[in-house]
């Protein structure tokens, strides 16, 4: 096991792509019995225990331990850098890649997860560029975190909403999702981009859920509010249609069309699909028939994007344990543990509650007059939540509602949280409905002028938006909006 440099920031091989795992324990033995007292079984992946497919990892009193998860027992102590040695405050694994986290909130990843212990190594670095960035730290506020790995040697691709397949980027998609502003925001600290908490992931409900919980695997969220509504969604920086240096994304419809055989093949060749945008959506989960608990989880169980299995602890007749489902499932199942409950119980309605504890809308109303006489409104825009409506009203009355689509883009140079003075550039598309276009020459006049020569007569059009707390610029209409 390779161990970091006492100044914790080596370059090491964190985020590289994928070696051949070694399946054997060299090195395993080599580590000291564990002297406290660990469960015989995880079931949890949780920031005070966590697993991948080959082992399982633990933490007490600021010490980081590991057992063979197939193992009944077992547990070792690893070695760690002296920066964070008896500083462990959270451990979180996923695929071949565990992250901690110390007193301070600063993260440490530790590569080669599914390998051997004597591959093992550590590393404070994170951020841009490449993962080689000073280290980031959980964002202020955080009430829970999950690492999340997706890979191609474990999970080979992902689904779209046109429901293509998609190769999953060689370098991995990594990152730290952590649950913050009282359970109503996700925001998201990749390790190559830039060392802030600027990207966010939208809870369901356009943003305004709350959340009480929140697990990550492989790009794969759950959510659960304090009445036992549950949602997941599929999502990452490259899922969103951010990265576009590496991916192609179209609004436009790919059902049917090939898929792309490689990653290059995808990246380069209009022949095949490319990624459909939007970005799939929160997908409501069945409520559990039982009691339970806060202590959520979500693990990949195989290749493809559907191979994942859900866990909620609770009870059933008087038993405690966990209630599963695999992510397609209709409903949940119950496996007896007969451990004690961690969580904090919820009150689980029978019935559907999530709108019961939603945020207001967002405060961030933006209106402008072009000089051509038409006004655009845009109402409530949420960095993380797309789309948003765009009205369009002329001066003889009539309107246009459009859908205007946007995406938080690749960076390089740190962004404040939210919307600030800073201007915060988004990549936009604004949708016009095909029923629009059908009938574009029953329209009034104006709209069907703004139509043509505004938007070409396309139903998608790509603009540049650039937001801050005062103005919101869309570039196609050449127009600055004040808030309102």
């Amino acid at each position: 096991m390779t161990v970091a440099d006492p100044g914790c920031v080596p370059l090491g091989t964190v985020g590289t792509p994928e070696v051949a795992v070694d399946e054997s324990n060299a090195g395993l033995e080599a580590l000291a019995p564990a002297a406290v007292d660990l469960p015989e079984q995880v079931w949890f992946r949780t920031t005070a225990e966590s697993f991948n497919r080959r082992w399982t990892f633990a933490t007490r009193d600021g010490n980081f331990y590991v057992k063979e998860a197939a193992a009944q027992g077992g547990w070792r102590t690893v070695e760690l850098p002296v920066c964070l040695a008896g500083r462990v405050a959270g451990v979180s694994a996923d695929d071949d890649e565990v992250l901690a986290i110390d007193r301070d909130g600063r993260f440490f990843t530790m590569d080669h997860a599914l390998s051997a212990p004597r591959d093992w190594n550590w590393s404070s670095r994170y951020g841009t560029p490449l993962w080689t960035g000073p280290g980031n730290t959980l964002p202020p506020g955080t009430l829970a975190w999950t690492w999340s790995v997706l890979s191609p040697n474990e999970d080979h691709v992902w689904r779209d909403m046109a429901g293509n397949d998609h190769p999953v980027g060689g370098a991995k998609v990594s990152h730290v999702f952590a649950l913050t502003h009282n359970g109503r925001r996700i925001q998201y600290i990749d390790p190559w981009l830039p060392v802030d908490h600027s990207y966010e992931m939208a809870t369901p409900h356009g943003g305004r859920f709350q959340a009480v919980a929140l697990s990550t695997s492989a790009s794969t969220s759950l959510v659960v509010n304090r009445f036992g509504d549950f949602y997941t969604r599929l999502y990452d920086f490259d899922i969103s249609g951010a990265d576009k240096v590496f991916f192609r994304y179209s609004y436009e419809d790919q059902r049917g069309l090939p898929e792309a055989p490689d990653m290059l093949a995808e990246r380069v060749d209009g022949r095949y699909a490319a990624i459909q945008l939007p970005a799939p959506d929160w997908v409501r989960q069945p409520k559990v028939p039982g009691e339970l608990t806060d202590r959520i989880s979500v693990h990949k169980t195989g290749p493809g994007s559907f191979a994942r299995e859900l866990r909620v602890e609770g009870s059933d007749g008087g038993r405690n344990g966990f209630w599963t489902k695999r992510l397609t499932d209709e409903s949940w199942t119950f496996v007896a543990t007969d451990q004690p409950l961690v969580g904090t119980a919820l009150a689980n309605s029978p019935t559907d509650r999530s709108a019961d504890t939603l945020a207001a809308p967002s405060p961030y109303d933006y209106k402008g007059v072009s000089p051509r006489g038409w006004s655009v409104q845009v109402r409530a825009f949420d960095v993380a939540v797309t789309p948003t409506p765009l009205r369009i009203e002329f001066g003889d009355g009539s309107a246009l509602d459009l859908t205007l689509h946007t995406v938080d883009g690749l960076r390089q140079t740190p962004q404040r949280p939210g919307i600030s003075g800073q201007p915060r550039h988004f990549d936009g598309t604004i949708e016009l409905s095909p029923d629009l276009l059908v009938t574009l020459d029953a329209q009034p006049a104006a709209a069907r002028d703004f139509v043509r020569n505004i938007l070409g007569g396309n139903r998608y059009t790509d603009t540049s938006v650039a937001v801050t707390d005062t103005g919101f610029h869309i570039t196609a209409f050449d127009l600055t909006l004040n808030r309102s």
